[in-house]
């Protein structure tokens, strides 16, 4: 493989496996802070319920990581492909290429990312709302700094010779 290839194979992969993969842990751990009853307890009749077998916590889990999948497709990859690799580019030109930078960037835009979602879902229309979706709204960050995070480990803009 051409080393231009090479580049190209692994910015695009890149793109596309960080935010649906920092996504999917994401909504995984929050299902442990949210909605452990969901996990770890299952009803048996209406208001009874058991504690979980190891195989159901298994599927809980699998549903919620196919939460953050849906989650990573949806929001994840056009914040990628519209704001992402256009800071890419930038920090590539501005010579910025550590995961510190990259990380701290994605902070934000998923912070940005988060705070729209909930603007257009109508997520702020009561304060109880907004305090019971704390840990969403905390969601949004931690999935940009890990989504960055895991580009810049594929991509390692900081091993690109500069012109």
């Amino acid at each position: 493989m051409t080393d231009g290839r090479r580049k190209w194979v692994t910015l695009i992969s890149a793109a596309l496996v960080a935010p649906i993969f920092a996504a999917t842990l994401t909504a995984t751990v929050l299902a442990f802070v949210m909605f452990p009853e969901l996990i770890f307890q299952t009803e048996i009749t209406s208001g009874v319920y058991r504690q979980a077998t190891l195989r159901e916590m298994a599927t809980s889990l699998v549903g919620f990581s196919f939460v953050g999948l849906f989650l990573g497709i949806m929001l994840g990859w056009p914040s990628m492909f519209i704001g992402g690799l256009s800071l890419h580019t930038f920090f590539l030109r501005r010579r910025m290429t550590s995961v510190m930078t990259y990380g701290l960037a994605g902070l934000v835009a998923g912070t940005l990312v988060m705070l729209a979602y909930f603007m257009v879902t109508g997520g702020w229309r009561t304060p109880m709302t907004v305090l019971q979706m704390g840990p969403a709204l905390v969601s949004g960050p931690i999935t940009g700094l890990l989504s960055a995070s895991i580009f810049w480990l594929i991509r390692r803009p900081d091993r690109i010779l500069h012109p």
